[in-house]
């Protein structure tokens, strides 16, 4: 199931790839773009009082609101948009602090830039295990786990990469869903590209998708071994 970047019309299709590489055996990367904009959110928030009337809501705005089955905030997508998913099996001794490391040293690896990691105030889907560029954030990662038995687990980890595009948009649909639940305010000053942040980069999208396919396949179940052996 390895591939190259995939483009796809919606982002419920980019999420069946991430679900399929999930349910696989194996090491799986997933690259995936999608052509109309959205949101995702983790599923969790259908606790949220209010929830049914703000996706309504972001649907009416025209950002139909998608559920993921990883824990997070959420982020919009669309065009400029890369998704990095990586579904592994691990031993039970591979932390989900493990997994962060691995697929932001896999972005580093991949473009070499003075990144940064860390929480990035009033951004969407904020966590410690961003990735900034010039105090920016451009990156954003979610991690699944599940028991499959034998002292094992599956392991997806994800990461959002702003690459092109407009942000104005997608954070000011994603402050219009948080404000429909209560939650606090995302500005889009917070945010940044990897155009913008390195615009000497020809055709980042593509570029970067061919990096971290070539480093994930070559590296994913060697690091994710040495990792595993670490935590023990």
């Amino acid at each position: 199931m390895n591939a190259p970047l995939t483009y796809v019309e919606r982002v419920a299709e980019g999420l069946a790839l991430e679900a399929a590489a999930f349910a696989a055996q194996g090491a799986v990367t997933c690259l995936w773009s999608p052509g109309r904009r959205a949101l995702v959110c983790p599923a969790s928030l259908r606790l949220k009082p209010g929830f049914e009337t703000a996706k309504r809501n972001s649907a009416t705005r025209g950002w139909p609101l998608h559920l993921r089955p990883t824990g997070g905030g959420a982020v919009p997508q669309g065009p400029g948009v890369l998704n990095l998913a990586l579904a592994f099996t691990a031993d039970r001794t591979f932390s989900i602090e493990d997994g962060y490391r691995l697929i932001t040293r896999l972005i580093q690896n991949a473009i070499p830039a003075g990144w940064a990691t860390g929480a990035t105030p009033n951004s969407f889907c904020d966590g410690a295990w961003n990735l900034s560029l010039k105090g920016r954030k451009a990156v954003g990662t979610a991690q699944r786990i599940r028991p499959v038995g034998n002292r094992q687990r599956r392991i997806l980890a994800h990461a959002l990469i702003l690459v092109e595009g407009d942000l104005a948009a997608g954070a000011a649909a994603v402050d219009a869903f948080h404000r429909d639940l209560s939650l606090g305010p995302i500005d889009a000053g917070v945010h940044t590209t990897l155009d913008r942040a390195i615009p000497s980069q020809r055709d980042p999208m593509n570029t970067l998708a061919a990096s971290l396919n070539e480093i994930a396949q070559r590296d994913i179940l060697r690091a994710t071994q040495h990792l595993g052996r670490r935590a023990a």
